[in-house]
């Protein structure tokens, strides 16, 4: 019960800065979440972890969102917004997220983290975990639209599991495509990044594409299906809620669809779409070969990304583990520990 009295784990920014780049390096660190995400689809698979829908709640600027995950030892929570204005408007990110880790024996809080760099690392190495099993192996170069904050992320990962050479970003504010250009080239040596004019042209040239924007709902997709040649693999990222979606239909209805989270992206992704029957299935039944992926070089192949807690347990646990190893965060007395466990009154107020 020591863990207990010691209280819960608090891990701010600047703690998961500090372990990531400090103590246990980046680099390492994504090869970290990419083994456990990876075993956290095979445990899915096997009804290890369980996962229900999460919840949404809609304000005029924006969505918050709330997002459980248990296994047999752990309860996690996540609550993550997506507000649109907030760069432009308070100058902090338009995805926000914090986190809490609980132990399932006994309830206790045992971790509260920042999430929002979690979140985006987690969401870049989902799509690795697809482009691994999805695109044709001699995949190298990768069109990136929406160069924003998930944008590095999503090329640092899928550069873990398919050898990237070149690529190809466009986002409709210059301003983010030059600054990931401008840090991509820092973080990779003999990377050739060209900063397109359009969207069409990324999709012509790529091997992989990623689609990781921020637009708003109801309105027109950002990849049309003419635009896609065959043998390409696609991360659809940014379509994450109803009636937000950056893909045509016609594009869907062509290829072979693969969710992260069925129960979710029938009604949040861009299988919204498209009927059940025209999806072919989930990544979980891929990684555990109950499913085959991609199967020749001609197919065109589409990763649903919806986000799914299953990956924020994972890292949670990962990350709570890494912490309490390099002695990173700070212990608060969150939880409550009266006198009498029993009598809440004589322990606090008598």
């Amino acid at each position: 019960m020591n863990i207990f009295r010691k209280g819960t784990l608090l891990l701010e920014e600047a703690d998961i800065v500090h372990l990531i780049r400090d103590k246990v390096g980046l680099e390492n660190f994504l090869c970290e979440v990419l083994k456990t995400v990876e075993e956290g689809f095979k445990q899915f698979a096997t009804k290890q972890i369980t996962v229900p829908p999460r919840q949404e709640f809609y304000f005029n600027k924006g969505t918050m969102e709330s997002m459980p995950a248990s296994d047999r030892d752990y309860f996690s929570c996540k609550i993550v917004n997506t507000h649109l204005e907030n760069p432009s408007r308070f100058n902090i990110p338009t995805i926000i997220a914090s986190g809490l880790l609980v132990d399932g024996r006994t309830g206790f809080p045992i971790m509260i983290t920042e999430s929002t760099i979690l979140t985006a690392i987690r969401t870049g190495i989902a799509s690795a975990i697809a482009t691994k099993y999805l695109a044709k192996k001699g995949s190298s170069i990768i069109g990136i639209i929406g160069n924003g904050a998930q944008a590095l992320p999503q090329l640092h990962s899928i550069s873990l599991v398919r050898n990237i050479r070149g690529v190809y970003a466009y986002d409709t504010d210059f301003d983010s495509s030059k600054s990931f250009m401008r840090t991509a080239g820092r973080i990779f040596n003999n990377l050739d990044i060209t900063i397109a004019s359009n969207s069409e042209s990324v999709c012509s040239d790529s091997d992989i594409l990623v689609t990781v924007t921020c637009k708003e709902k109801n309105t027109s997709p950002i990849v049309y299906d003419k635009w896609i040649r065959d043998g390409i693999h696609i991360n659809a990222v940014g379509g994450d809620s109803p009636n937000k979606i950056e893909l045509e239909k016609s594009l869907l209805e062509r290829a072979k669809v693969v969710v992260d989270f069925m129960d979710q992206a029938v009604y949040e992704g861009e299988s919204q779409q498209i009927s059940t029957d025209k999806i072919f299935g989930d990544l979980s039944e891929i990684v555990t070969n109950r499913k085959v992926g991609r199967i020749n070089d001609n197919e065109v192949t589409i990763f649903d990304s919806v986000g799914f807690a299953m990956e924020d347990l994972q890292v949670y646990k990962l990350v709570f583990d890494l912490a309490i190893k390099e002695r990173v965060g700070k212990r608060v007395n969150i939880a409550s520990r009266p006198k009498f466990s029993k009598n809440i009154y004589e322990s606090y107020f008598l």
